[in-house]
């Protein structure tokens, strides 16, 4: 829920210049038409989507990056034993 309200208020921060451009642009006493409310608001939308989706992914992330270097710290512990068990036999010879 923090989220969508977070995405909102990015949404509407992002489309309030393009709303101030446009209520600037338009003639004195003239007023947003329905298209162009339904306009920003589907912007607001999917600027709230994108955000969703990027707060999403910053979670996963690092996530799988922990993952990934869990997975490089055994293998790197794998080769160090392979490596002591090689020094090993060298030096029985």
């Amino acid at each position: 829920m923090r989220i969508v309200a977070i995405g909102f208020v990015i949404g509407l921060g992002l489309a309030a210049p393009a709303w101030a451009q446009s209520a600037a642009e338009a003639p004195k006493g003239a007023e947003l038409s329905q298209a162009d409310i339904k306009a920003l608001l589907e912007s607001a939308r999917e600027t709230a989507r994108a955000t969703r989706e990027s707060v999403d992914y910053a979670r996963v992330v690092p996530d799988i990056l922990q993952q990934i270097l869990a997975k490089l710290d055994k293998l790197e512990d794998k080769l160090d034993k392979l490596e002591n068990a090689v020094k090993a036999q060298n030096k029985r010879r």
